[in-house]
């Protein structure tokens, strides 16, 4: 007797082969395009970071300049000011000089004068008080 074929194999191709095309449509289709999506994102986030990181590099060199050019700045007036500082010490040291030298000069003038005073009065002082005291120790007024 003649049997038929065992049609169970092709039952199990023929499930196989729907379910696939089931899974195919609604979850190997839309799973590729997730994970493509999602890698196209970590590109593009990868791309922004390393722009953004480039962008970071380029003002922290802009901001390190600037620094440094106003450092360069405030050294330069701090020079001009210290050398401003110094010649108006110099100066003010060269006043007060001149002021003392003036002083010392009209004090020795004036010293000068009152012992040329002091010494044209000095004979006549010395003939009076020579007198006194010769008057004194002889207990008499002497004659002129």
């Amino acid at each position: 007797m003649i049997e038929l074929p065992n049609v169970s194999s092709l039952y199990v191709i023929l499930a196989f082969g729907i379910c696939y095309w089931i899974l195919r449509k609604y979850l190997f289709v839309p799973l590729a395009l997730i994970l493509d999506a999602r890698e196209k994102g970590e590109k593009d986030a990868e791309k922004a970071y390393a722009a953004s990181l480039a962008d970071l590099q380029k003002a922290v060199a802009a901001g390190e300049d600037r620094l440094a050019e106003a450092r360069r700045e405030a050294l330069r007036t701090r020079e001009t000011l210290r050398a401003e500082g110094a010649s108006l010490l110099e100066k003010k040291i060269d006043e007060a000089q001149a002021s003392a030298h003036a002083s010392v000069e009209s004090g020795v003038q004036r010293i000068e004068g009152e012992a040329a005073a002091s010494a044209k009065d000095l004979p006549e002082r010395a003939r009076g008080l020579a007198r006194e005291l010769a008057e004194r120790i002889l207990g008499r007024k002497l004659a002129a």
